[in-house]
């Protein structure tokens, strides 16, 4: 109840393991002035967070891909 009432500071470790298992980017522990103003953007990261190393290459791929193809 300390840390959530603001008596006392998290252990760094007790900080890690709270955002891994939150999901969050730390900078929204950190910086939350920088949070995106785009939630879909917020979104779009908190999705590549739960993704696996195969998922992220296929994900990577694909935005690439719309890129390559984007006409400028």
């Amino acid at each position: 109840m300390s840390i959530e009432n603001e008596n006392k500071k998290p252990s760094y470790h007790v900080l890690f393991n709270l955002i891994s298992e939150l999901g969050i980017s730390a900078d929204m522990i950190f910086f939350p002035e920088k949070l995106h103003a785009d939630k879909k953007t917020e979104l779009l990261i908190q999705l590549l967070y739960m993704c696996d190393e195969k998922e992220l290459k296929v994900v990577t791929a694909t935005i690439k891909a719309l890129l390559d193809n984007k006409k400028y």
